[in-house]
């Protein structure tokens, strides 16, 4: 299993495709590089947009308060689907996905940019923005990591 992002060139593309989308807007389910996304569309662009996933691939979509009532996680269940990620211990590499717990399952996500604990994702009313996984209020929400991986593997098949 060989991270995807194993190279400094291939973190410094990371870091640019992703840093393109601060100041997007919030917007449920959407995935429009500066007018809207939410936190699982922008991981699935970053992914696509550097060849992690295929360029077609779709990412689920749920609705927003799936959380505030159910334990079980849509968003966990769908990258655990993916044969380009594998779950890996703490701590998190530039290039990982975070599955961070809200309400009673994972229900949000940002993606690595750094070794020093950046990550960037997307929050209601605040868009998308950087955050450190060191902040107490993350740190103790992060409940799996997945990491890209050079995979043999079958193309992603949709959930």
């Amino acid at each position: 299993m060989k991270p995807f992002f194993n190279h400094p060139e291939k973190i410094a593309r990371l870091q640019v495709h992703a840093l393109a989308w601060l100041g997007t807007p919030f917007m449920p389910n959407a995935a429009i590089k500066g007018r809207g996304v939410s936190c699982q569309m922008l991981a699935g662009a970053i992914y696509r947009e550097l060849g992690v996933l295929p360029a077609g691939y779709e990412i689920a979509t749920g609705p927003m308060d799936w959380s505030h009532a159910q334990t079980e996680s849509r968003l966990a269940q769908a990258v655990a689907d993916l044969p380009q990620f594998a779950s890996v211990p703490w701590p998190a590499r530039p290039g990982d996905l975070l599955g961070i717990q809200l309400g009673g399952c994972i229900h949000h996500c940002g993606v690595v940019l750094g070794v020093d604990g950046k990550f960037i994702h997307c929050l209601r009313g605040a868009g998308v923005v950087l955050s450190s996984v060191r902040d107490a209020s993350y740190l103790k929400r992060i409940k799996k990591i997945w990491r890209p991986v050079l995979a043999d593997a079958a193309p992603a098949r949709n959930p």
